[in-house]
């Protein structure tokens, strides 16, 4: 079991074995402001109907409720097995600063504790479904050919990154879009973009075929297969770099693919060429965050 979910567990025994949803991801969220934890020992988020949520935790409940440590009810979540089981693993200052939360919220409301969120974390509101409660306005990032590499990130994180710069549509261009990790294969990745208002599309014509990918040990084999994907694969698909270059223009889009260091990914190739045709400047997204 992951400390994340661990952390869950102790947040729902903590608020007496029974707690709302609603409650449960914003407690989570103020946990994870504490930035003395490890990324591994909490969640990120992304503005969503009603305030901070994560993706990833609504999909580790799932996990919990079907490993038996937990039910669902109505619109609650409650203990099902002893969670002092696995809780007991969890790091004493973690324990402690899971402990300071539910304490510092228990005479709270979720009405009035989601609304203390809202103020202090104006960001998190820009996709409040009450268009009255929005205290932050959702930018929209300047003419650009972004990138972005999921690697290292949560799903929650990359739609996060995405939306802080303004991104409204990401352009997925591996070749084979799966991933063993949540939120990243090509029809969680869609449905997960629909949901917060970003366009989805992939274009498997531009990305490097996982063959080529099987002796990448240094500086010259790098070197060597993007030579080969400026070579092959931007020419003989000319049209799909129009259409990509159409794509960014209409709106801000980010091409997105595997690795954090755009110079270890293709990316990066198309990227220029991409620019070359529309006269924008390149972005990678986590260099400007």
């Amino acid at each position: 079991m992951f400390t994340r979910q661990r952390a869950l567990l102790k947040l729902v025994e903590n608020e007496g074995g029974r707690v709302e949803r609603l409650r449960l991801v914003k407690l989570a969220f103020l946990l994870s402001r504490d930035t003395a934890n490890s990324p591994s020992s909490v969640y990120d988020f992304v503005p969503y109907k009603r305030g901070p949520f994560s993706f990833m935790l609504y999909y580790d409940l799932r996990r919990l409720v079907q490993d038996g440590w937990l039910s669902e009810s109505d619109h609650h979540v409650e203990t099902k097995a002893l969670p002092t089981i696995e809780t007991a693993f969890l790091d004493t200052s973690f324990v402690e600063r899971i402990d300071a939360v539910t304490r510092a919220c228990g005479s709270m409301t979720t009405s009035a504790l989601v609304d203390s969120i809202y103020a202090r974390h104006p960001w998190f509101t820009v996709n409040a479904e009450q268009h009255h409660k929005r205290r932050a306005v959702r930018p929209t990032g300047q003419p650009a050919v972004y990138t972005v590499g999921y690697e290292g990130l949560t799903v929650d994180a990359l739609l996060n990154l995405l939306m802080e710069n303004g991104i409204r549509r990401l352009i997925d261009v591996r070749c084979n879009p799966v991933a063993r990790r949540y939120g990243f294969h090509k029809t969680t990745a869609n449905r997960l973009c629909t949901d917060v208002d970003i366009d989805y599309v992939h274009v498997p014509s531009l990305g490097i075929p996982s063959s080529w990918r099987s002796d990448l040990s240094d500086k010259e084999s790098y070197e060597a297969l993007f030579s080969r994907y400026d070579r092959d694969i931007l020419p003989q698909n000319s049209l799909d770099v129009d259409r990509v270059a159409a794509l960014v223009t209409e709106k801000p889009s980010a091409l997105m693919c595997m690795e954090a260091n755009h110079r270890c990914c293709h990316r990066s190739h198309l990227a220029t060429e991409v620019a070359r045709r529309v006269q924008l400047p390149i972005r990678e997204l986590r260099q400007c965050h």
